[in-house]
């Protein structure tokens, strides 16, 4: 895959990402409804320890429990950071562009499901007992995040809780359409192989025709013979010409954080950004590696597509530059999105 690729699969991630996270001091605007908790809310067991220090994810099995939202949670977890590659790396970058490495702790990562839900599945960071989390069960997913990013006069003991349904996306806004209903969460789609299927259609035509007539003669016999082998032949070369199993099955990424995002979403804490940031990559890796690919509907596609991260660079202050120059982590009230994202390209070293 291309580093202009990696960049812009890591673009609509984050862009995804951003779309079910709500904005900072506009939580009533994008939430219908949220709930608060506290870490002494949720109560924390070691359900299982091997006798020897081990990698393996099985060998700690851990319990945490917690109501909100009108029910009770009980999720069973272990040791899992899938979304980090096996050469992971973080640093902190200051104003003069000086890199220093960022030790992270992976057993603070957890994957795991809900006691009692076959079909479930958690992803959850704790730190502190401060727990962000994403649970998915058949009828629902909950999210679970601190609190401070959208309710400062908490302390940084608490968290919210909300669920995606209640998420207040933009194009459900009719104000923010212009006060037009039915607008599509799509810019268009063409549909492949359309000529192909026409040709089908018109085969299946011939083919009835002939099949209207009272007195068949061996010509039309013949002919109709004729269309229905040449279109198992068009059918077949088109099922031969989708099929695709793919070798490579996830995108690695670099991971920017610039000094407003490292303020703002990061608390200015290195730490708290590189785990936000996490986060929000192993929710979008989750969405891509359950879709479903497929080209035609008859066929069966494939799926496990995701990411991996591989470097994270956090801004722990802005880029000192000279006159006329530009950098995407320069000291700037607004940015155009095209220069911006030009500037990082431009800058940012793609060494994966």
């Amino acid at each position: 895959m291309s580093h202009h690729g990696i960049f812009l699969s890591l673009v609509l991630a984050i862009s995804l990402a951003v779309l079910i996270t709500p904005s900072l001091g506009q939580l009533n605007k994008n939430l219908k409804y949220y709930e608060t908790l506290h870490a002494k809310d949720l109560s924390h067991r070691i359900e299982k320890r091997g006798a020897k220090h081990s990698n393996h994810p099985f060998n700690t099995i851990k319990e945490v429990e917690f109501k909100v939202l009108g029910r009770k949670f009980r999720l069973i977890l272990h040791p899992h950071a899938s979304v980090l590659h096996s050469n992971f790396r973080a640093y902190t970058v200051d104003g003069n562009g000086s890199e220093s490495i960022v030790h992270m702790d992976r057993s603070n990562f957890f994957k795991g499901r809900v006691f009692g839900e076959m079909e479930s599945h958690v992803n959850a960071h704790i730190d502190d007992g401060v727990m962000t989390a994403s649970v998915v069960l058949p009828d629902e997913t909950y999210h679970i995040e601190p609190s401070w990013r959208h309710l400062p006069h908490l302390s940084d003991k608490h968290m919210i809780a909300y669920r995606t349904s209640d998420i207040k996306f933009s194009w459900d806004d009719v104000a923010a359409v212009g006060g037009e209903l039915g607008v599509p969460r799509t810019c268009g789609y063409i549909k492949e192989g359309l000529e192909l299927e026409q040709d089908d259609d018109e085969d299946e035509e011939n083919e009835d025709m002939y099949n209207m007539e009272s007195d068949p003669t061996p010509e039309t016999v013949w002919h109709a013979d004729d269309v229905q082998e040449s279109k198992q032949v068009r059918r077949k070369r088109q099922a031969d010409q989708y099929e695709y199993t793919p070798t490579k099955t996830r995108c690695p990424l670099l991971l920017v954080a610039d000094y407003r995002f490292f303020q703002e979403m990061g608390g200015s804490n290195t730490k708290t950004t590189i785990n936000y940031l996490i986060s929000l990559i192993d929710r979008v890796h989750k969405i891509y590696n359950d879709t479903i690919w497929q080209d035609r509907s008859d066929q069966e596609g494939f799926k496990g597509m995701g990411f991996v991260i591989k470097k994270i660079v956090v801004h722990s202050e802005p880029t000192r530059v000279r006159g006329g120059e530009a950098h995407y982590n320069m000291v700037r009230e607004k940015w155009d999105v095209r220069n911006l994202l030009e500037n990082t390209l431009k800058m940012v070293t793609l060494c994966i």
